[in-house]
C-alpha cells in the first residue's frame, strides 16, 4: 500500500517578469513536479510529512524549491513553514533574489491571489523562510487555501528592485499531495 510512487508529472508554471519595455511584462514558461517527503525537523523529534515543489524554469535557467510542513519548532510562532529556495545561474542579469514578500493561493492562473497570512523572512541569499500565522483564524483559512485553491502566485523581487511573479498549478499531484499532507498533519475538518 506504501509503494505509491507514480512517476511525478509536471505542472504548468509561468514566471512573470517586469520588463520597462513592455507593460505586459515578459512571460516564461516552465514546469513543478509536485511531491510528498518525509523531512526530519531536528534531533529528537519524529519524521514530519513535507508537500515539496521543484519548479524549473529552462529558459532562465531559474530552478525553484519550495517545502511546506507543520512547524514544531516551539520557539517559532508559526502553524507551518514554507521554505523557498532559489537556484539562480551566476550571470543572472536581474542580479539575485532580495525579497520573497509571501504566497499567495488563487483559483485559477487569471484570478486575482490572496495571500496566505504569515510573516516572510529571508534567511540568507536566495533563501526564505515563511511562518504562517499560527492564530486559529488564520490557521484555517490557510489551510483551506491551501487545500482548495489550485494556483499559487510567488511574488517576488530581485536585487535589481525588479518584480516578477511565478504562478503555478498545483494539477492533480500537487492536489494530492496537499491532501495526504493536511491528512498526516491533523488538519482535517479544521
Amino acid at each position: 500500500q506504501n509503494q505509491q510512487q507514480q512517476p511525478a508529472v509536471a505542472q504548468r508554471v509561468v514566471l512573470y517578469e517586469e520588463d520597462p519595455a513592455d507593460p505586459n511584462g515578459k512571460r516564461y514558461v516552465g514546469s513543478a513536479v509536485w511531491r510528498t517527503e518525509t523531512v526530519s525537523p531536528g534531533a529528537g523529534q519524529p519524521p514530519e510529512l513535507a508537500v515539496r515543489a521543484e519548479v524549473e524554469i529552462p529558459e532562465r535557467r531559474l530552478a525553484m524549491t519550495v517545502s511546506m510542513r507543520r512547524n514544531t519548532d516551539k520557539a517559532l510562532p508559526a502553524s507551518h513553514t514554507i521554505e523557498i529556495m532559489f537556484t539562480l545561474p551566476a550571470d543572472f542579469d536581474q542580479g539575485s533574489i532580495n525579497n520573497v514578500p509571501g504566497v499567495l493561493m488563487k483559483p485559477s492562473e487569471q484570478a486575482r491571489g490572496v495571500p496566505l497570512a504569515g510573516l516572510a523572512v529571508k534567511v540568507t541569499n536566495g533563501y526564505f523562510l515563511i511562518g504562517l500565522s499560527a492564530v486559529d483564524i488564520d490557521k484555517q483559512r490557510n489551510i483551506q487555501m491551501l487545500k482548495e485553491r489550485d494556483w499559487l502566485d510567488n511574488p517576488h523581487v530581485y536585487t535589481n528592485r525588479k518584480r516578477a511573479i511565478l504562478a503555478g498549478g498545483k494539477g492533480t499531484p500537487g492536489q494530492r499531495a496537499f491532501e495526504g499532507a493536511v491528512r498526516a498533519w491533523g488538519e482535517e475538518g479544521g
